[in-house]
């Protein structure tokens, strides 16, 4: 099976969803970030204080660099062979909960075992931050879980007609 690339589609939901942010601030929790949720790291902070503006060059960079790390996570962890509106969803949710996290998933266990819609309906458990439902979130992992669902679903009927 050879590796997906985000589309140019799945690129856009994830900074629909993510939001984009042209300033450094700080994420609430103490982390300076910019961007689509990158949180700047020892080197950047050397560049970069909470207010300066960032380019959209940077911006894209990061986010270059950033979703990568899902790209890469969902190609090497996911054996079930996946739609491009699949991989895209699953890249979106893997950027926002994290690598390990999606490794130690229930959601990737029951998509490993070909569980289709076992894993959408994992989606809807990832839905809180700090411990609080956030009705952003909840909405984020709506649209995930249908678009995966849907096109997962609907190759599932093309290749077993």
């Amino acid at each position: 099976m050879e590796d997906k690339k985000l589309s140019p589609e799945g690129l856009k939901f994830l900074k629909e969803k993510e939001g984009v942010v042209y300033e450094v601030y700080d994420d609430g929790v103490g982390y300076l970030t910019a961007g689509v949720g990158h949180k700047l790291n020892n080197e950047e902070l050397k560049k970069y204080k909470l207010g300066d503006p960032v380019d959209n060059f940077q911006v894209d960079l990061w986010l270059e660099r950033d979703s990568f790390k899902a790209v890469r996570c969902v190609n090497n962890w996911v054996t079930t062979d996946l739609t491009q509106t699949g991989f895209d969803m699953l890249v979106s949710f893997v950027f926002n909960v994290g690598v390990d996290a999606f490794k130690r998933s229930t959601l990737l266990k029951k998509l490993n075992r070909g569980d289709v819609m076992g894993a959408a309906a994992e989606f809807s458990k990832w839905v809180n931050a700090r411990g609080q439902k956030l009705p952003g979130l909840v909405k984020r992992r709506e649209d995930e879980a249908r678009l995966f669902r849907d096109a997962e679903v609907a190759e599932d009927l093309v290749t077993t007609v």
